[in-house]
């Protein structure tokens, strides 16, 4: 009873465990739902090929139209997220701090370029551990090339920020990746121009010095950066031949390579600083005239290639140095020209700074109503300038909300994702206890069933002995009974029938010993018995009762199992304490026959009846008799208990003058000992 019940508490509990953990869990999905539905509707759409097309478009407009490419890195940023897809989040990054650097946010490039550069990182990572755990692994893409990007975006970034060290880290980890020759001339040349923006221009030169590059013919943008990269090198170092030889030499190989000549903005950008830079330091060292050369030689370079707002800006700058000089005639000449470019060209600024150096120059030489003209003309300028300024904030402003907004539907998608994991991870923890209970119930009544198994084996093994002791009492019983005819026998000196009596009973009693270690024997072994002992009690007893055997011929005696030694006794008690006091000769009816499924051995005799032996008896007589049927009464029931039978004996006067009839009741089957 202990098993089941504690079986019982702890099924109850793990229902209420059950329960508790359905609960908490349909809570949390709600809690979920209801604080990130937008987590739920992305997930619901995310798909590895949608988030490439979206970063594809979005990497071909995000120039001209930085606003619709932010639309689409928004919702491929969240896909990613949501499928935990380490590449293209990297790749949305990537271009978030692209975009970033076209409006000069540099702060907002870093983080970006950051965030790209981790992600990037974590997909190698994970790539090299996957194909550990199988190989049959392939990976999505390599991010080596999106990685060199995000390197270069860092290394740029921390450069504008005025980060130096940093971005010569970054611009070093860069090298050891670039595998072209090409792609190693950059590095140095931008870890080149780091060192100069530091002012370590010996390391500059350095870096410069150490590029080892031949230009294709198609392309010798590079080739110009490096010559101007030196040149700005040497000016600061007062090496000026050296410094306008290689200016003069860019300028020059530019001219050379005709259409193949390069008009991108990083050799027009690298043009002007070095043009600025030499400029500058022939100005501090008071070389005005090689100064007004140098920019003449950008003029005419700049008028080849009709960039006509930097020549403007040159002819300022000329005009400025001439009236440094004191040659006012030239510097208003030079200012003039600057003007009337300027009103050809929409160029704000550069019409801003053209209108106001010849403002000035003309109010130093009062000429003042040409330069009141000028100073209106300057002043719709600066007017237009400060609108298209608005403009580009305005625009600028709009594309920094865009990723404000990008980066609160990431977070709010990190929320859920989060979100999401913890409630699977309460779930799997509530699964594990709900399992490990149900495991530790199915212990507990597997142990219970094997501990009643071993509990019942062990009560049947205790019963059987039980059995079998009650069994070995019954012979020393028959046994004394019989002594007690051969007993009988000798003290009349019928030497003859004892010697019968005694070879029918030693026959007797092997067949007893046999059969009586054997919990069920064959029904013909048994009448064989009880054959042989009426033969010999009616030895004594002849002129007492005569017997008679009847057996239905349709029961198998072969195939019929009964109990050993069950039917002798009553049959001894027939004998011995019913015919054996009855005044006239008696008689023994001993029938086996069928009756509703049972085999029923049948005992009648018409000796003096129950009643009148029990008057009769002596006190040792009714202790033996008691005993003998209480052992055949614990026989049954033992039996009736182990083998699942229903045995039973009925004993009932056969008449008021006497006699009794016995009626032992045996199940019929032919396995019982089995």
């Amino acid at each position: 009873m202990k098993p089941r019940s504690g079986i019982y508490w702890l099924t109850i509990f793990a229902l209420f465990v059950s329960l508790d953990a359905w609960a908490q869990n349909t809570e949390k999905k709600k809690s979920v739902s209801r604080s990130s539905d937008s987590y739920s509707d992305i997930k619901s759409r995310a798909n590895t090929r949608d988030i490439q097309r979206l970063l594809n478009e979005a990497e071909k407009i995000k120039e001209q139209d930085p606003k619709a490419a932010l639309d689409n890195i928004r919702e491929a940023l969240a896909m990613s997220i949501v499928n935990e897809d380490a590449f293209n989040e990297g790749r949305s990054y990537l271009l978030l701090g692209q975009v970033n650097e076209r409006i000069e946010e540099w702060k907002l490039a870093l983080d970006n370029y950051t965030k790209a550069y981790q992600k990037f990182l974590q997909h190698d990572t994970d790539n090299v551990r996957k194909e550990e755990e199988t190989a049959s692994y392939s990976s999505p893409g390599n991010s080596l090339t999106e990685l060199k990007q995000a390197l270069t975006g860092l290394a740029q970034a921390n450069f504008r920020l005025g980060q130096y060290d940093e971005a010569l880290n970054h611009y070093r980890e860069l090298s050891t990746k670039n595998s072209t020759p090409e792609e190693r001339a950059e590095c140095q040349l931008a870890i080149s121009e780091v060192y100069y923006a530091q002012g370590n221009y010996s390391e500059a030169q350095k870096a410069a010095e150490s590029i080892q590059y031949s230009p294709k013919k198609t392309d010798v943008s590079l080739s110009i950066r490096i010559q101007n990269q030196k040149a700005k090198i040497y000016a600061q170092q007062n090496q000026l031949d050296k410094t306008q030889q290689l200016y003069s030499n860019s300028l020059q190989n530019q001219r050379a390579s005709g259409a193949a000549a390069p008009s991108s903005a990083p050799v027009q950008q690298s043009n002007q600083e070095a043009k600025e830079d030499i400029a500058a330091v022939l100005k501090d060292q008071g070389k005005l005239d090689e100064e007004i050369d140098l920019r003449r030689q950008a003029i005419d370079y700049n008028l080849e290639n009709n960039n006509l707002s930097e020549v403007a800006n040159d002819k300022v700058a000329i005009s400025s140095t001439f009236a440094a000089k004191g040659e006012i005639p030239e510097a208003l000449k030079e200012a003039e020209e600057a003007a009337a470019i300027a009103d050809t060209i929409d160029n704000p600024q550069a019409q801003e700074n053209a209108y106001l150096a010849l403002a000035d120059l003309y109010a130093k030489n009062n000429r003042t109503a040409q330069a009141l003209s000028t100073y209106k003309k300057y002043s719709q300028a600066v007017a237009k300038n400060e609108k298209l300024h608005e403009i580009k904030l305005f625009d600028r402003s709009e594309l920094i909300k865009q990723q404000q907004d990008i980066e609160e539907l990431s977070k709010t998608v990190s929320i859920g994702q989060r979100e999401e994991k913890i409630q699977n991870q309460t779930v799997l923890r509530q699964q594990l206890i709900i399992y490990g209970l149900i495991l530790i119930i199915l212990i507990v009544a597997v142990a219970a069933y094997f501990i009643y198994r071993s509990a019942q084996a062990s009560k049947t093994a205790n019963q059987l002995l039980a059995l079998k002791s009650l069994r070995s009492q019954m012979n020393p019983h028959f046994i004394f009974n019989a002594l007690n005819s051969v007993n009988h026998f000798v003290a009349q000196q019928d030497e003859r029938t004892a010697n019968k009596f005694l070879s029918e009973f030693s026959q007797l009693m092997r067949l007893v010993l046999e059969n009586s270690q054997e919990d069920f024997i064959p029904l013909f072994k048994e009448q064989e018995i009880l054959t042989l002992y009426l033969k010999l009690e009616h030895y004594r007893f002849r002129d007492k009762f005569d017997y008679e055997i009847n057996i239905d011929e349709t029961i198998s005696t072969e195939t019929l199992e009964v109990p050993p030694m069950l039917i002798q006794p009553y049959i001894e008690n027939a004998v011995w304490h019913g015919l054996r006091y009855k005044e006239t000769k008696g008689k023994l009816e001993l029938s086996i026959y069928h009756e509703n499924g049972f085999l029923v051995v049948a005992i009648k005799d018409d000796g003096i009846g129950r009643k009148k032996s029990a008057e009769l008896k002596t006190a040792n007589q009714k202790k033996h008799t008691s005993t003998g049927l209480k052992n055949i009464q614990e026989r049954l029931h033992i039996i009736n208990k182990v083998y699942k039978t229903h045995y039973r004996v009925e004993i009932s006067d056969l008449n008021e003058q006497g006699g009794t009839h016995v009626r032992i009741y045996i199940p019929i089957t032919k396995t019982l000992a089995a």
